[in-house]
């Protein structure tokens, strides 16, 4: 799947390509509540109690933009956010991140020792309205492991109908249970995450029958070998306490506290289309320009830039990812730490 350059990221173009994330889209809408009018840039979680209306679910995706004759460069972080035009990016967020010394890890697990669970639900049933990129996440990353030397019958993808709560647990159980020392792993989800009275959260299987962050946190436990945990959903980092050590990276696309969105433009999240397309397959996130993108390269630079086109999102505010654990952070999808 190939996109172009984003255009919102080049400073002498970035107000009018920001407007299609941030000022046209800021209203975020339930996922039991359809939106009044199509927005372009969706929360994946669920709020507070939005007044009724009957369900007419968000279109799938919209037309991807025909790719530009040619690669153009990296480019320079945005000067300006379209939703609040006052507003001077560097002035809040500080200078986007430069080079900084990501260790290599000592063993590298081959192709044979690299697993993978990818879980997007996107086609919802009613009345949880669907979400508009996660099961193009999911396929998105797959193709990625794979362009990079991942062994595809060793990559389970689970979306839509197949996210039931079962199916889901199943899941984790089947990475945990392949996750040896050797090995590396990874979980990635991306759809709703519901709330429980704000003590927990849960990701969200087709069947509503929610998988606690508890049980996440349980059923990755299991695994002993290394693991990289990612969530493209609302109060992501809800999915952090018990998770990161020096063996299990975790990374999630919002703060507990925080809702997470999507960019229609895209067909993806916009954490999803920040770590795996820009940064790692296009490479802008290469900021000491060896041509090859680390792993903290793309999460640092993934954060920042998921903050900088989130700015003026109301009423919910910015995302801020967040990553934890894993500090051998100089790896590569093509050469993951074993």
């Amino acid at each position: 799947m190939t996109r172009p350059t984003p255009r919102w990221l080049v400073a002498g173009a970035c107000s009018l390509g920001l407007v299609l994330l941030v000022g046209v889209a800021s209203q975020a809408v339930s996922p039991d509540v359809a939106p009044a009018t199509p927005a372009a840039a969706e929360r994946l979680g669920e709020p507070s109690p939005t007044p009724s209306a009957e369900p007419t679910p968000e279109p799938a995706s919209e037309p991807t933009p025909e790719p530009p004759p040619a690669a153009e460069p990296a480019p320079p972080p945005p000067a300006r956010n379209a939703a609040t035009p006052d507003l001077d990016v560097s002035s809040v967020l500080g200078p986007p991140p430069g080079p900084q010394p990501d260790q290599r890890p000592e063993r590298t697990a081959a192709p044979r020792d690299r697993w993978a669970l990818l879980v997007g639900v996107q086609d919802y049933r009613p009345p949880t309205v669907d979400t508009i990129g996660s099961a193009k996440d999911v396929r998105f990353i797959a193709d990625a492991l794979v362009a990079s030397g991942w062994r595809a019958d060793q990559i389970r993808v689970l979306t839509d109908e197949q996210v039931t709560g079962r199916a889901l647990r199943e899941g984790l159980a089947w990475l945990a249970e392949r996750s040896r020392p050797g090995t590396f792993a990874l979980f990635h989800y991306s759809g709703h995450v519901k709330q429980h009275g704000g003590q927990s959260e849960s990701l969200w299987p087709v069947d509503r029958d929610f998988v606690r962050d508890r049980e996440v946190t349980a059923a990755l436990s299991r695994a002993t070998g290394k693991l990289w945990v990612d969530i493209a959903g609302c109060e992501a980092a809800s999915f952090l306490d018990g998770l990161p050590s020096d063996r299990v990276l975790f990374s999630g696309s919002s703060k507990a506290t925080e809702k997470s969105y999507e960019y229609p433009p895209w067909g993806m999240s916009v954490w999803t289309g920040l770590v795996f397309d820009l940064s790692l397959r296009q490479g802008q996130a290469d900021a000491d320009k060896d041509g090859r993108t680390t792993m903290g390269e793309a999460l640092r630079y993934s954060q920042y830039y998921a903050q900088a086109i989130t700015l003026g999102q109301r009423p919910h505010g910015r995302q801020t990812p967040q990553f934890a654990g894993g500090p051998d952070l100089g790896w590569t999808l093509a050469d993951p730490p074993a």
